[in-house]
């Protein structure tokens, strides 16, 4: 099967097991502004299992969620991937809350790639650069009644960056992106200004984040956002989480549009061919991220469709600058020189990933064919650069020595989005011309990356986080703390920080080049290919769209099908 605006094609597993489990472990004053933003309100392991903490109240006075009609009630989704708490603060948790239709933003990245209000119905930046004001939506209610103020939006971004602030212990991800000098509340006028400390040009992007998503602090309290979701927004209330295994939800009564289902079952299912049975036996109407054989094998399946979405996710290999190898760049030349990286993501991955040498997508206006690629696949040129080099096998044992040690690295890879199988194929082809590279498969990466407990190391990145690919080069930005592989060269980084506070268009788009031709001139990464994401859905329900940036799987537009 096909839709207009992404291509699909049918697929079709079975997570009974799994749903039996779930269900016996949970229970359910600024300078006068000059530019405008304003459109229509849009929509936007080992854990037990923990009971409800947050639902919404059994009696509502003037809620505008409205229960659905007779017929379907539960939607039943199957994911590759679930969080490991729900808390904003850690790491990349946030994106599961807002994922499972619990957590909005004040703005939300459109279906077509533009910027759309969400909480904040309209927001414009002064002249100075730095004033942003977002005004809000007069009808949100968080889901225990409270109304969503001003005051309480500015509290819920102040947790944020309390919490996450580096200089007390955080992990600074949130700053890395914006920082601020003020924030302050207009309860009577609804709007919410804050005063960024550098000009920040994709402010919309920065505040449509997931771990910016607005929560009822005074609410959530005495609520333990690691083991539950705190109070939010979002058409669904989260009523249990098991770690690693399944999260319940269940209508938001005082969500302020329609809300489709009574009941929302998420259920981890590791295995895409389990995934894909369970579309098939029913088990499951919506399943993310189908691996691209067991699409092949369910094409014929009428009642069920992929909605794949080509986004600016990428598989990026970081090579570990605290290595005493990979300090060498003739060994890291010689790296990106024997990957080849087209057979594998057409063969290895089976067109899971479009082929790319550039961290940001040919898919983008990011100057890809104006880049120049220093290290193009050519195994007999790495084997002679080495050889020149000196780097050689001295005691045929089939691995290369520099300075006298065999070159061994460790390689890190995690088994989904294919790139446990990227990770092989690239051992093997290192293999080939005498490095060692074996694999150590892990269930979470986030600990490796942030101690650098790794020689290599692939990771999944959506390259455009905020709309735009500028922040996502702070992971090679000297002493940022999301530079997870001790990158540092002068060069890249005043032309990173001079792209940072840049409104030019173009001259953004110029300084983004250049920093992508400073990294592949340095082999200072390999970049795999650009993941394809897919949302496979049954017959039974309707409305589902693949969104590119990867941030809605559930939300208050999929319905039961009529």
């Amino acid at each position: 099967m096909f839709k207009e605006v992404s291509m699909k094609k049918s697929v079709a597993a079975t997570i009974l097991a799994i749903s039996m489990v779930a269900a016996i472990s949970g229970c359910s004053n600024p300078a006068a502004p000059a530019a405008t933003t304003a459109a229509p309100a849009a929509e936007t392991n080992a854990a037990a299992a923990v009971e409800t903490a947050a639902a919404p109240a059994a009696e509502t006075t003037a809620a505008a969620a409205e229960t659905p009609s007779a017929g379907k009630t539960e939607l039943n989704v199957a994911v590759e991937l679930m969080a490991t708490t729900n808390e904003a603060s850690i790491d990349w948790d946030s994106w599961y809350v807002q994922r499972y239709g619990v957590a909005e933003c004040l703005v939300r990245n459109g279906d077509s790639g533009s910027f759309e209000p969400w909480l904040a119905e309209s927001w414009e930046v002064a002249d100075d650069n730095l004033t942003w004001t977002f005004k809000l939506r007069d009808d949100v209610k968080f889901s225990n009644g409270v109304d969503m103020t001003a005051t309480k939006v500015v509290e819920s971004i102040e947790r944020l960056y309390d919490i996450t602030d580096p200089e007390k212990g955080g992990n600074g991800l949130p700053q890395g992106y914006m920082t601020y000098s003020s924030i302050s509340a207009d309860d009577a006028a609804g709007t919410v200004t804050i005063v960024t400390e550098n000009p920040t040009p994709d402010m919309p992007g920065v505040v449509a984040y997931p771990w910016m998503f607005i929560m009822d602090v005074e609410g959530s309290k005495d609520i333990d956002t690691v083991a539950m979701a705190p109070i939010c927004t979002g058409p669904y209330v989260m009523t249990s989480f098991t770690e690693g295994l399944s999260s319940e939800l269940v209508r938001n009564e005082y969500y302020y549009d329609d809300v489709p289902f009574e009941k929302v079952n998420i259920m981890r299912v590791a295995e895409s061919a389990s995934r894909t049975m369970a579309l098939q036996d029913g088990s499951a109407d919506m399943a993310i991220n189908i691996a691209a054989a067991d699409q092949e094998l369910l094409e014929s399946d009428s009642n069920i469709t992929v909605d794949r979405a080509a986004g600016s996710r990428i598989c990026v290999t970081f090579m570990n600058f605290e290595n005493k190898f990979l300090a060498d760049k003739t060994l890291r030349d010689a790296i990106n020189m024997a990957i080849d990286g087209e057979t594998i993501a057409s063969v290895t991955t089976r067109n899971a990933y479009l082929y790319g040498f550039a961290p940001v997508p040919s898919s983008y206006d990011f100057g890809y064919d104006e880049l120049t690629n220093p290290t193009p696949y050519d195994v007999d040129a790495a084997v002679k650069l080495l050889d020149d080099a000196g780097i050689v096998d001295n005691d045929g044992d089939g691995i290369r020595e520099l300075n006298g040690e065999n070159i061994e690295l460790n390689y890190v890879v995690q088994a989904n989005r294919s790139m446990d199988l990227i990770g092989q194929a690239i051992s093997a082809q290192l293999a080939d011309i005498g490095i060692a590279a074996p694999i150590q498969l892990v269930e979470h990466l986030n600990d490796y990356l942030s101690n650098k407990n790794y020689d290599l190391i692939n990771a999944s990145y959506v390259t455009m986080p905020t709309g735009d690919p500028g922040s996502f080069f702070s992971h090679w930005r000297t002493d940022f703390i999301d530079n997870y592989c001790g990158y540092s060269n002068s060069e890249f980084d005043e032309t990173f920080d001079a792209m940072k506070g840049e409104f030019d268009a173009a001259k953004r788009r110029e300084y983004i080049i250049q920093l992508q031709q400073i990294l592949l001139d340095d082999s200072a990464m390999h970049v795999n290919g650009y993941f394809t994401t897919n949302i496979a859905y049954t017959n039974k329900i309707k409305d589902v769209f693949n969104n590119p940036s990867d941030f809605y799987w559930v939300n208050k537009n999929i319905k039961p099908a009529e």
